[in-house]
């Protein structure tokens, strides 16, 4: 006899990946370092493999800044040699701790010998996590809720004179919504809880000179505490947010900051299994007063079918992008200055210099990634498993994306998110781009870039909803 349709399968694993602790640090043009003095807090990769009778997917949660293209896939191809899966069914998020090593040499030269090295690391360890998940596979349930967290805040800040920081801007668009996917054993006990949140970990700044995972690694922590299993941290669209104290250089703040946020998920993961969804009146009770007694529902989501679709979505670029050997003179220019500035201790020159090579490196990049080209690939990642979306791209997009695409999709439950895959840059809306500020003017992007992408991550969601060929 059939005991009812099968259930999503889901498997959890994890490695620390910590690098060496004096390991090329940071990246802030603001920062006086260029090596990290230790480590706060364990940096870790997180695996969740899903299954059902057809395929096989992979989602990887790693505590790092930024995974270049070129790094994402060295970590998929890992993964994909380790586990045979097909690298499209391998999805590699990072966090974006800004309190990470450094991804690309700028600047920064002392200690940057250890990071091709300390990446081989990740991606071997990220392979084990992802082997450990998938030997761990078993059927699960799922439930899903929706919080809200007032730590972010939109950080296109602009000053009485009219220039535009990094900061607070207490009336720009802002995405507090927490989003949590709890997957469970069949005995009620949590495998994996999913959080979705849309915030820079950037609150440990140029003054820190430690290796952290900021408020994400503190925020996982909590809900393991709270519920048990893994939780992983799926980073939303955070182009244009901030958390509401950055750039600091205690540790406790990030713990404290990442404590809010993890209690709020924990709350809601938690009342998915305390707080019933629908009652049933059963009895009354004889006793001093007449007692009712109900029969508890808690509902649960469809987990089936797995589907995974991974394309490049081309979007418009920017006329006038820079040009590399302009970029390139400058950068050697200001390293020089740096360079010069220390030899002499000349501290108000050192500032500047560092300011400006950070600068000139972030042009040289976007020459080397975008000069010449009209349009560009986006990387979008899928992967839907019944009731849930889970939607990645290779860039910082801003939160009005990610709230559009929540809204219009046609999944029940949608995460969207940036740092997926690789990084290419920020992509500002049609409305806040032509306000410039650091986002827009460091973004290869044209104007009209974000409305095409999101156009095409919900087309291809409702292909992916109702089974259509792509």
């Amino acid at each position: 006899m059939s005991s009812g349709p099968k259930p999503l399968l889901a498997g959890v694993g994890r490695r620390c990946t910590n690098p060496p602790p004096n390991i090329a640090h940071g990246g802030w043009g603001a920062q006086r370092h260029e090596q990290a003095e230790g480590i706060d807090l364990d940096l870790w990769v997180t695996a969740l493999a899903l299954a059902d009778d057809a395929r096989k997917v992979l989602i990887l949660d790693l505590d790092i800044q930024i995974l270049t293209n070129q790094r994402a896939d060295q970590i998929r191809a890992a993964v994909s040699q380790a586990t045979g899966l097909p690298v499209q069914n391998i999805r590699a998020s990072a966090t974006h701790t800004h309190s990470g090593p450094v991804p690309y040499k700028s600047w920064i030269e002392k200690g940057y010998e250890m990071v091709a090295p300390w990446f081989d690391n990740v991606a071997q360890w990220s392979a084990e996590a992802a082997v450990e998940a998938l030997a761990n596979l078993q059927p699960v349930r799922l439930r899903a809720g929706r919080g809200e967290c007032a730590m972010n805040a939109n950080r296109r800040a602009v000053s009485p004179g009219g220039e535009r920081f990094l900061g607070i801007s207490p009336n720009g668009p802002c995405d507090r919504e927490v989003l949590v996917v709890r997957l469970d054993q069949l005995d009620g006990q949590p495998l994996a809880t999913l959080v979705n949140y849309a915030c820079h970990p950037t609150i440990m700044g140029p003054p820190n000179r430690l290796i952290t995972p900021d408020y994400p690694g503190a925020m996982k922590r909590v809900v393991e505490q709270a519920l048990g299993g893994k939780c992983f941290f799926l980073q939303g669209s955070a182009g244009d947010q901030g958390p509401m104290q950055g750039f600091q250089a205690d540790p406790k703040v990030y713990r404290d900051f990442g404590a809010v946020l993890g209690h709020e998920a924990a709350k809601v993961a938690l009342a998915l299994n305390a707080l019933p969804s629908t009652v049933k009146f059963r009895e009354i009770v004889p006793s001093g007063a007449p007692l009712g007694q109900y029969d508890s529902e808690f509902a649960t989501r469809p987990g089936l079918p797995l589907r995974v679709v991974e394309k490049e979505i081309q979007v418009p670029l920017r006329e006038g992008l820079p040009e590399r050997k302009a970029a390139s003179e400058k950068l050697e220019h200001w390293k020089e200055r740096l360079k010069a500035a220390r030899e002499r201790a000349d501290e108000p020159a050192i500032t500047e210099a560092i300011y400006m090579a950070r600068r000139a490196d972030i042009q040289l990049r976007m020459a080397d990634d975008f000069g010449g080209k009209t349009s560009a690939g986006v990387r979008a990642h899928f992967v839907c498993f019944g009731d849930f979306a889970v939607v990645g791209c290779n860039i910082e997009p801003f939160c009005e994306i990610g709230m559009e695409v929540k809204k219009k999709s046609p999944f029940p439950v949608t995460f969207m998110c940036g740092y997926t895959n690789g990084r290419m840059a920020y992509m500002a809306t049609a409305e806040e781009w032509p306000k410039g500020g650091y986002e827009v003017e460091n973004s290869p992007f044209g104007q009209a870039a974000a409305a095409v992408l999101t156009a095409e991550i919900l087309r291809t969601l409702g292909s992916m909803q109702s089974d259509r060929p792509l």
